[in-house]
């Protein structure tokens, strides 16, 4: 059976990942005004969406709907998708950081582009905190996520929740260059490596963590 969830999220992220900048008629080049993703300012909020919770809970969603629907219940299945967006959403964060510092260190030559990201219509102060909220936020939620495991019926593996804050030094440099630094044009370039090498490595250590804790239920 086909599902129309995944139909229009496997058909939309294509659209967005070619239509962007590449195919004959790339939106972030021909000028459509508002309809452009790129030059309406909507690109932090594609990359949340597509980049974070479609990204992480579209596997999920397909084993809990394709495979474990007959061997749980509706409440079990809706905890799983719940979870899965729950932890998505630092994810999200650190993707659009990603594309935060992109748009910071673009914003001169963008608004002669008439590229109006988020940095481009509300500065680069806005853009700069932006940025700390979406790194800061993201190591919060690994706080929020060990609160729950300690008040829930899984208190003993609640320790693995903070396996991410292991990343932080590694957020401390980019942290200090983009939100609170002097930084701006070219010499942010290392920074948008920098975050994303962030991301990789809190993802990394977040799958680490929800291994062990699955290990710790069997």
């Amino acid at each position: 059976h086909y599902d129309p969830i995944m139909i229009f999220t496997v058909l939309s992220s294509l659209f967005n990942a070619v239509a962007y900048t590449g195919g004959p008629f790339p939106l972030g080049y021909i000028g459509l005004g508002d309809l452009s993703i790129g030059y309406s300012g909507l690109g932090d909020l594609f990359v949340f969406l597509y980049f974070g919770i479609a990204a992480t809970v579209g596997a999920p969603y397909l084993y809990v709907t394709k495979v474990a629907a007959p061997c749980l219940g509706q409440q079990q299945l809706r905890k799983l998708l719940y979870l899965s967006f729950l932890y998505s959403i630092p994810i999200g964060f650190l993707a659009t950081a990603i594309i935060v510092v992109n748009n910071l260190r673009d914003r001169h030559t963008d608004i002669e582009a008439g590229k109006k990201t988020m940095a481009v219509r509300f500065g680069g102060t806005f853009a700069k905190t932006e940025y700390f909220v979406l790194v800061v936020g993201s190591y919060g939620f690994c706080i929020y996520f060990w609160i729950l495991e300690r008040g829930g019926s899984s208190a003993a593996k609640a320790w693995t929740s903070l396996l991410p804050l292991l990343s932080f030094p590694l957020a401390i440099p980019q942290l200090k260059a983009v939100a609170f630094g002097g930084k701006d044009g070219q010499a942010l370039n290392e920074h948008v490596g920098g975050t994303a090498k962030l991301q990789m490595i809190y993802c990394i250590l977040m799958a680490v963590g929800l291994v062990i804790s699955s290990g710790s239920n069997e």
